[in-house]
């Protein structure tokens, strides 16, 4: 079965979101000004409480080269993160089930869980798997970028400034500039804007900016923290005759 370029596209963009970050390496700590530190500080406890997420997400895909065009798409995303072990915090998984793309229907189910990350387009019978290999904990990291990620964490792997407060979905948020400190991760993610609800300590936006100009825009709406995941959020059921393409 062929796939359309749009959907190729789609499957590399889910391959990028994945794994571009899993290439940083963590860095020590810089001190910061005091109020980015109280920013920082609650990331910090948030994500000592943080056990879940659930939230209407809108997933931008902005294109400025040669021309600009946008790739809109509607869903749901949800978070959890397993129990901790040994004084470390517990694997986090995600799952991304897009119900809309620029306004028609088209159903994709994405998850990422233990090293493995799944996308499931039932309209076309086909589910594409994704092995991350050595770089899930880097990984993991990444997916915790505003939802359960501490504030000293962020500072590992990013040069952080606090470029004020904006109101966000009707609340105050504070938006932080993250640059990359590793060469490497500064590759394929030149700059990242995240938008933290002052009341929650998580991430309301994010838009994460690539060499070319393009940049992927993550909006959240209607959060709620730490409340029952659904039963098989993290399963993907595929219909018989699906195909399925393994990447390494």
């Amino acid at each position: 079965m062929t796939r359309s370029p749009k959907s190729l596209a789609f499957a590399l963009l889910f391959l990028a979101a994945l794994s571009a970050l899993g290439i940083a390496k963590p860095q020590a700590p810089s001190k910061v000004p005091p109020e980015l530190d109280s920013i920082l500080s609650k990331l910090d406890k948030s994500a000592i409480d943080f056990k879940s997420a659930q939230a209407d997400i809108v997933w931008d895909k902005v294109q400025t080269q040669p021309i600009e065009d946008t790739d809109s798409q509607v869903g749901t995303a949800i978070f959890e993160r397993g129990k901790s072990t040994n004084s470390k915090p517990g694997e986090m998984r995600m799952a991304l089930h897009i119900r809309t793309d620029n306004g028609k229907p088209a159903l994709k189910d994405m998850v990422y869980s233990k090293g493995v990350g799944y996308m499931y387009q039932p309209s076309i019978k086909q589910e594409q798997v994704f092995k991350i290999g050595d770089n899930k904990a880097a990984l993991d990291a990444f997916l915790t970028l505003g939802f359960g990620g501490s504030g000293e964490d962020l500072k590992k792997t990013w040069k952080i400034a606090l470029l004020g407060t904006e109101t966000v979905n009707g609340s105050p948020a504070a938006k932080l500039q993250l640059l990359p400190i590793d060469p490497k991760l500064a590759e394929s993610t030149t700059k990242v804007f995240l938008w933290i609800d002052l009341k929650l300590g998580v991430a309301v936006k994010q838009q994460r900016f690539s060499p070319d100009a393009s940049y992927l825009m993550l909006t959240y709406s209607n959060i709620r923290l730490n409340g029952t995941v659904p039963s098989g959020a993290f399963e993907i059921k595929t219909a018989p005759g699906t195909q399925i393409q393994n990447h390494q």
